[in-house]
């Protein structure tokens, strides 16, 4: 089974950002992208502010922290996030649309795609030719300093992409747990 080591996260979201953090605190390569210089400057401050409290309360060590700060590319390119990403991520808040016409071209046939916060797994699938690697991110203790990352099959998730997104979320919960000491 692929394992998943680059996130593309679009959507410099509440949830977007919390899911950047977790992808790099388990040690992958993250790309949140979103289109709005001032959104992106908001994610960024968003990580920052979720890594501080994570560190301060003692549930990441300095080397985590790090791990968190120098693993996030955020950028307006949504060719340079998505192109080599293994997940994608959609915690878009609205009007997604016209980028995900997009995502059928830059994606990788391999690559799993994951609805978060206000995107519908439905959605997602509808504009890919593989609706099968679609299902759904969901954030367990969201405002928490390290939330947990929950996995649902969308409507047509086929089940190596499932097992493959599921050991995903079960690399990062565990990352987030052995912080979280």
């Amino acid at each position: 089974m692929l394992s998943i080591d680059t996130v593309a996260v679009l959507g410099a979201t509440e949830s977007g950002s919390a899911c950047a953090v977790l992808a790099a605190l388990a040690g992958c390569a993250v790309r949140l992208h979103d289109p709005c210089p001032e959104a992106l400057r908001r994610a960024f401050e968003a990580v920052r502010c979720r890594v501080e409290l994570a560190f301060s309360s003692g549930a990441i060590t300095p080397s985590e922290k790090q791990r968190v700060l120098d693993g996030v590319l955020f950028t307006r390119d949504l060719e340079e996030a998505a192109t080599a990403a293994d997940l994608l991520v959609d915690a878009a808040a609205a009007g997604g649309a016209g980028q995900r016409a997009l995502l059928g071209e830059l994606l990788r046939a391999t690559t799993a795609v994951a609805a978060a916060g206000a995107a519908p797994a439905a959605d997602l699938a509808s504009g890919l030719p593989q609706p099968g690697r679609v299902l759904t991110l969901r954030l367990a203790d969201a405002h928490g300093p390290v939330p947990r990352l929950e996995i649902a099959p969308g409507p047509a998730t086929v089940a190596h992409v499932l097992d493959r997104a599921e050991a995903f979320a079960a690399r990062v919960n565990r990352a987030a747990r052995t912080g979280a000491r």
